[in-house]
This record gives structure tokens, C-alpha cells and sequence, in this order.
């Protein structure tokens, strides 16, 4: 997280969890305060809408179409919103799992994804 600020990639946090369990699990990341975190108590339907991922592009400035979403909800994401999904094994799912998801992309932990940042069409030089 702090690589994608500092090439000034915008990023956010957006999931389903109840705002208070986001802020304590959040807590201590010490984000910085341009990072939005998007939480299931900031839209009418947390799952499986989309709504969440609508928010967050909302508020980050960024169409959904040029999104990068991770993990569990990569199906609604890239499917629906033709957001790019792109799956991490080290959250507990299996590849398989992931690529059925919607991952197009699939790395063992975020150091791999970080040394793939190209193949997402991220420059390190925004």
C-alpha cells in the first residue's frame, strides 16, 4: 500500500464488513488520509451488490473500468463491472477458486503482485 502511494497510484480500502470492524482492523495501517475506506455501512446493499466497489471508484476519482479488485469479490467486480480481478493465494483460496471468482490474474502474495505491477498496466511512474 504504501509503494502504490508513493508511485501516486489512488487506492482505497472498500469491503462488506460493519464500519467499526473496518476502522479497528484498519487501525493500524496508519493510512494515509487520502486513502478512502469504503465500508458495508456506507451503501444500502453490501453483498452482493455492487455498490461497494461503485463507492469506492466514486470517491477515489477512478471509472470502474479501471479498477483492480482483489480477492472475494473479484467475481461481481469483474464480471459486472468489467473491473479487472486479480487474485492473491495468500488470503486462503485456492487459484482454482480465484480464477473462477473472475481473477484474470493470480500472484502468491502482494510482494509477487508488486513485482508485476506491468502486467496490470500500472507504470511505476504515474
Amino acid at each position: 500500500m504504501q509503494h502504490l502511494s508513493k508511485i501516486g497510484l489512488p487506492w482505497t480500502i472498500a469491503t462488506s464488513g460493519e464500519r467499526a470492524q473496518t476502522e479497528m482492523l484498519v487501525k493500524g495501517l496508519r493510512l494515509p488520509k487520502s486513502v478512502p475506506v469504503v465500508s458495508g455501512d456506507d451503501v444500502k446493499n453490501a453483498k452482493p451488490a455492487p455498490g461497494i466497489f461503485l463507492l469506492a471508484s466514486e470517491k477515489l476519482g477512478v471509472a470502474i473500468s479501471d479498477c483492480i479488485i482483489h480477492r472475494s469479490s473479484m467475481s461481481l467486480a469483474s464480471r459486472r463491472m468489467k473491473a479487472l480481478g486479480v487474485g492473491l493465494l495468500c488470503g486462503g483460496y485456492a487459484k482454482e477458486e480465484l480464477e473462477r471468482a473472475g481473477a484474470h490474474l493470480v500472484y502468491d502474495d502482494p510482494a509477487e503482485l508488486l513485482e508485476n505491477l506491468a502486467e496490470l498496466g500500472i507504470k511505476e511512474e504515474q
